[in-house]
């Protein structure tokens, strides 16, 4: 790729980028013609995205996983030099009961490494090539639930408490450097990890033109869809989101 090739498409990193909201956001960046890369764990699934989308590049990656975070970023720095956009996105919601304690605590740690640790070492191995870029950004997802926890998940919300604080955080520190910080905040997205819900659901797709929007704004974070009523709500009557959000 040629330095004036490079300079007209923005290279950009989705972190559990085979399904749900990542593969969202893989083919959204691949439609605006960016150079998308993704990350997932499983080697078919990197696979059957690299054949659905041509000119993507997927990696088989733990993001847990300090060791292949290096590899990865390596492979980037080599190929492409910089990233313009990360999209640390890998997670999952698993409901524990701490009422059956003692858990596994191979579960639990499992679990945080996952959600909350796993950003954090991707954005640390992500940095150096997103201070190479120009108008940095790095996009974490977070949750409603990170901000008003259930009680069907309680390490799941403790977890994405624990996200909206170090993108608050990290955004600060950052900004003298020009890389913007966005916590993505969803409603229910319908994927497959929700499909038992019986509530409604937003598109993957649209959550991801909100977060893509809000990016450009540089917004700090982005609400999609009636996730947007969350902050106000917090603001006026806390007590009862709370409420509602422990009952959910």
């Amino acid at each position: 790729m040629t330095e004036t090739g490079a300079a007209k498409r923005r290279v950009c990193l989705v972190t559990g980028g085979t399904s749900g909201i990542g593969r969202a956001f893989v083919d959204a960046l691949h439609r605006r013609g960016d150079d998308v890369r993704f990350c997932a764990r499983s080697p078919d699934a990197v696979a059957a995205v690299e054949a659905a989308l041509p000119g993507s590049t997927g990696y088989v990656c733990d993001v847990t996983d300090d060791v292949a975070l290096a590899a990865m970023t390596d492979l980037i720095a080599i190929d492409a030099g910089r990233l313009d956009l990360l999209v640390a996105n890998a997670g999952r919601l698993v409901e524990m009961n701490f009422n059956a304690a003692p858990l596994d605590p191979a579960l639990i740690e499992a679990d945080i490494a996952l959600n909350l640790v796993s950003p954090i070492l991707t954005i640390n191995r992500c940095l150096p090539l997103l201070l190479r870029g120009e108008h940095s950004a790095i996009v974490l997802t977070g949750s409603g639930f990170g901000w008003s926890p259930t009680a069907r998940a309680p390490l799941y919300s403790g977890a994405k408490a624990g996200v909206r604080m170090f993108a608050k955080a990290l955004g600060a520190q950052l900004a003298p450097a020009g890389v913007t910080v966005t916590e993505l905040v969803p409603p229910p997205v319908d994927t497959p990890a929700v499909a038992h819900r019986n509530v409604a659901k937003l598109s993957p797709e649209h959550v991801v033109a909100a977060t893509l929007r809000g990016v450009e704004r540089g917004r700090r974070a982005v609400f999609p869809g009636h996730a947007r009523f969350l902050p106000l709500g917090l603001r006026l009557v806390p007590q009862l989101i709370e409420r509602m959000t422990l009952k959910s």
